[in-house]
């Protein structure tokens, strides 16, 4: 049998002497505590000097809390802390156990700078305590004089107590009587006893290493002296251990005891510490195999436990020897040496053995602290031409009013005037500063992510609508894919072509799926989650849960329905982070994570941007309130249509770009509308009404944008470049532009924040959708106004033939104006083609800005700004047939997802009449690219004139 597990079996427990990040992370830890009956863990300041000041691990985490002003004390305080949280987790389960007896406890210990202070000590310890918040740490007090009535205090206050550095057992009789005297203070303020845990740590093997040498000394020279010291050489420690133990049986019993037992309490047990031997004359394992014996602890180094995991043997020792053992303790003083003065001097040398790697740790840590609060942001330049002069005013404006102040207060007064509204502005501001909670939450996504790979996992499928996808798509697209990372698939439309291609592409057993919604209530994520759960459990049975991670708020119905059907996990995100907004919480961070990205660099770029728009005080350029401003002017000038030029790895930035911009400022007749999937064009082919902002890569010549660019710029039109340094900087950038996006909503007078023309499009497939489970199909709609070459169109204009449909509709366009594909059809590359054909034509022949989306997918993005906005749009919408053959059924549902595409389709259609935009519906029959190529046919014969 496995000595680390036999062991249990005389009720002592092995707690492991050390902790760091990796093993946190990559399962060690865990595997420890499931495999070898690992009951805890301890750690000091010279662990975390390794861990911390040795190595890497922690270098994003050191500079994001640097930037955040955080001095060099606090930054390590939130370094341990949040490893000790995770390791307090991991033991929770024994913790909170039937049979965890005292077990389960990780160890943080006050700072060695308070060895001899009383009051420090309590106050660091009762701080230490709330920052970890978990019922299963315990705050380690050294056993100097200084400490023992923090001891008690702390004891009395309900804190878990381990005592360290004790070293005779005349200082372990004062830590015994200072634990119960903490005790009966507590009861006596009629406070409960229970699960109140506290050990005290005898440290054995530097007693040898300090007596040894003086022994072997008086050995050489012989004599009875000398055969004495040679008798009691690589004793003292042992013996010490074993007395201690005795004293242990003594204190803790008779009726003083009792009294408080008959209460709940529970003995402070004794812990063998400095277990590790340090005298290669010496068995490795004496300080484990001599000390079995029950309700103690050993905390021993990882070698050690190694060690012992193959060579221990197991037999209760502690009281073995009891008279030989108070012989060796008799005899010392012959020899002139006396315990307690001996012991006196290796606590101060403890103390500073302790201090020692402590202030070098802290040293490393104000070296990283200082290179990291120097380090700049992505510049941007911006060439507004004679628009300069407003934007200068707009900013000399509000930064007379302390506008950055304010913005980081949460004045919401800066957008609004309403109460209502100001108070749903305060309501979703959290993720001003979502970017440093998620700093924390670091080593649990890790962790969670090589507990998935260990899992078998082989493939990740993030499905969702939105906000809850934009990023994660935006992430996979811009990065390879780790070596480390699993591969990735996202799905966020209805289609049920796109449904079964991701069913067809990937290995169902081994694939994890994320159901990412925020409200919990979204239909279509929740259609996604229902359809791959039953499959999965037609594979799995009830283990199909264990494919499942649920991301969503607090509170939300999903929580409990992902609880009941055995989800993997359930990430809580932040109610008062919205959608849009959420790239750097966990509906960004976790799939990122899972892709093999460097998550805690993406947040310490974010936290470099937030310190430079204001987050940490004053700043004497803020680029988010700088680009806002201009964005928001801009667009007040008839500059509305941002033009988003990129290279091709950062193509899919465009899409989580429209969802933030055009869904915050599309609303009340304005918005400022993201144009992205234009290729640059020549100057002639573009309105009035554009802005164009290049995002690339300072090492990317991307040579034919570039010069595109400055024609552009040559021609009058403004111009916004922003260069990263590499796809890191993402996280900059994403925090750049939700300030931006925030600033420039406070320019144009609107709340960013919420999206009240998004419900339009729902309601109206809600009704829809009742009327399936009524009759068990779509109402008839109405007839088209031509059908040609098996293409219907559907459109308030006349006309004889496609064409002439075409030509009318187009002939409502107006300067300003814009052309918006919503494709209802199932993506393909010779479609992607064709959509771009006819942007290109539309925009050729009318100086139009034109926009394209999948649907459903837009309706949680754009389609805010499609009601909401200014009445500038065109709206072109694609549908297609869904034969039987592709189609799926969705499980638990009287219909497909075919139907409920359509019905979306039909609602979003409703909407938009409703709010009396110009439409033109095009079914392109069951083949939709053929359908698709004939739409273009008949454009082209159809030259395009609009309004003047």
């Amino acid at each position: 049998m496995n000595p680390l597990v036999a062991i249990r079996d005389f009720d002592q427990s092995l707690w492991l002497d050390f902790i760091s990040r990796p093993i946190l992370i990559d399962g060690k830890l865990q595997r420890r505590i499931t495999d070898e009956a690992l009951r805890g863990v301890t750690s000091n300041p010279a662990i975390f000097a390794k861990a911390i000041g040795d190595s890497t691990d922690y270098d994003s985490a050191i500079k994001a809390l640097a930037l955040q002003g955080k001095t060099t004390d606090e930054i390590y305080t939130a370094l341990a802390v949040a490893d000790v949280q995770a390791a307090c987790d991991l033991f929770r389960p024994l913790y909170d156990g039937p049979d965890h007896g005292s077990d389960g406890y990780v160890s943080l210990e006050v700072s060695p700078e308070l060895v001899n202070d009383t009051d420090g000590t309590i106050a660091e310890g009762l701080a230490l305590w709330q920052a970890v918040d978990r019922p299963n740490v315990m705050i380690k007090v050294p056993a100097t004089l200084e400490g023992l009535p923090a001891i008690r205090r702390l004891i009395a206050e309900g804190v878990n107590v381990n005592v360290t550095l004790i070293f005779g057992l005349e200082r372990y009789q004062l830590v015994a009587e200072a634990f119960i005297q903490g005790l009966e203070d507590r009861a006596k303020a009629g406070r409960p006893l229970r699960r109140i845990d506290s050990v005290a740590s005898f440290f054995l093997s530097r007693i040898d290493v300090l007596i040894d040498p003086q022994l072997e000394t008086m050995a050489a020279a012989g004599g009875e002296k000398g055969e004495l010291a040679q008798s009691l050489v690589g004793e003292v420690a042992l013996a010490s251990a074993k007395q201690a133990y005795q004293l242990y049986k003594q204190i803790f019993s008779g009726p003083r005891w009792e009294a408080l037992a008959a209460e709940g309490a529970a003995t402070q047990r004794l812990l063998w510490a400095s277990t590790g031997n340090k005298n290669p004359k010496y068995d490795n394992l004496r300080y484990v195999d001599g000390l079995i014996g029950p309700h103690t602890v050993n905390t021993v180094p990882v070698e050690t436990l190694d060690l012992f995991r193959t060579h221990g043997q197991v037999a209760v020792t502690l009281e073995d020897n009891l008279d030989q053992t108070r012989e060796v303790l008799r005899r010392l003083p012959e020899l002139g040496l006396d315990l307690e003065v001996l012991t006196q001097h290796l606590e101060e040398d403890g103390a500073t053995k302790f201090k020692e790697p402590f202030a070098k740790l802290m040293q490393s840590i104000e070296q990283k602290r200082a290179l990291a609060t120097e380090a700049t942001v992505t510049g941007q330049t911006l060439q507004l031409g004679p628009y300069q002069p407003a934007v200068d005013a707009k900013l000399q404006e509000l930064n007379a009013q302390d506008f950055t102040t304010g913005f980081w207060d949460k004045k919401a007064d800066l957008w609004v005037p309403d109460e209502a509204g100001q108070h749903s502005i305060r309501s979703f501001m959290g993720w001003l500063r979502v970017a440093e909670t998620m700093v924390g939450a670091v080593p649990e996504i890790e962790q969670f992510v090589q507990e998935v790979k260990a899992a078998g996992f082989k493939h990740v499928v993030v499905m969702g609508m939105g906000g809850s996808t934009m990023a994660p798509i935006v992430f996979k697209e811009s990065f390879e894919k780790s070596a480390e990372g699993l591969p990735m698939s996202v799905l966020d439309t209805t289609d049920p072509g796109t449904v079964r291609q991701i069913e067809e592409s990937v290995p169902l057993a081994d694939t994890l799926f994320i159901v990412a919604s925020k409200s919990g209530t979204t239909a279509e994520p929740l259609a996604f989650g229902d359809y791959f759960y039953d499959r999965l459990k037609q594979i799995k049975g009830d283990k199909a849960g264990e494919n499942f991670v649920a991301i969503t708020d607090p509170g939300s119905k999903f929580v409990t329905s992902a609880t009941e059907q055995g989800y993997r996990r359930i990430f809580l995100n932040f109610s008062e982070v919205g959608g849009r907004f959420s790239a750097l919480s966990y509906f960004g961070l976790v799939p990122a994570a899972l892709y093999g990205l460097n998550i805690g660099e993406i947040l310490e770029r974010a936290i470099r941007m937030m310190r430079a728009t204001g987050a940490y005080g004053a700043v004497d350029h803020n680029p988010g309130l700088a680009l806002g401003v201009a964005l928001g002017v801009l667009a007040q000038q008839g500059r509305d249509k941002l033009t988003l030029i990129v290279p091709e790895s950062l193509s899919d930035l465009g899409l989580w770009l429209e969802q933030l911009i055009a869904e915050s400022t599309g609303k009340e007749g304005k918005g400022i509308l993201p144009i992205a999937g234009e290729p640059a064009r020549e100057p002639q082919v573009y309105g009035q009404d554009r802005v164009f902002v290049y995002v690339g890569y300072k090492t990317d010549a991307d040579v034919d944008n570039r010069t595109t660019l400055l024609a552009l710029e040559t021609a009058g039109h403004p111009i916004i470049r922003i260069l990263m340094d590499e796809a890191l900087d993402l996280g900059a950038e994403f925090f750049r532009w939700e300030v931006a996006t925030a600033v420039a909503s406070a320019v144009l007078g609107i709340n960013p924040f919420d999206q009240p023309n998004v419900q339009a499009a729902k309601t109206a497939t809600d009704s829809l959708m009742q009327v399936v489970q009524e009759q068990g199909r779509l109402p008839e709609g109405e007839a088209p106004k031509v059908t040609e070459a098996g293409v219907a169109y559907y459109t308030a204009v006349t006309g004889q033939n496609a064409a002439e449909v075409l030509h009318n509709f187009f002939a409502q366009a107006r300067p300003g104006d814009f052309m918006n594909i919503q494709a209802y059809v199932t993506e393909s590359e010779a479609l992607n083609e064709s959509l771009q054909s006819l942007r290109t034509q539309v925009q050729e022949q009318l100086q139009l800005a034109t926009t394209s989306g999948y649907g459903p997918r837009f309706l949680h993005s754009t389609g805010q700004y499609h009601k909401g906005g200014p009445d500038q749009g065109l709206f072109v919408q694609l549908t297609q047939d869904h034969s039987q053959s592709v189609d799926l059924a969705l499980p638990g549902r009287s219909y497909t997802f075919g139907t409920f595409k359509n019905a979306q389709a039909a609602g979003d259609l409703q909407a938009l009449h409703d709010y009396h935009r110009r439409t033109l519906r095009i079914h392109l029959g069951a083949d939709a690219e053929q359908g698709l190529r004939t739409v273009l046919t008949a454009l082209q014969s159809a030259p395009l004139r609009g309004q003047a």
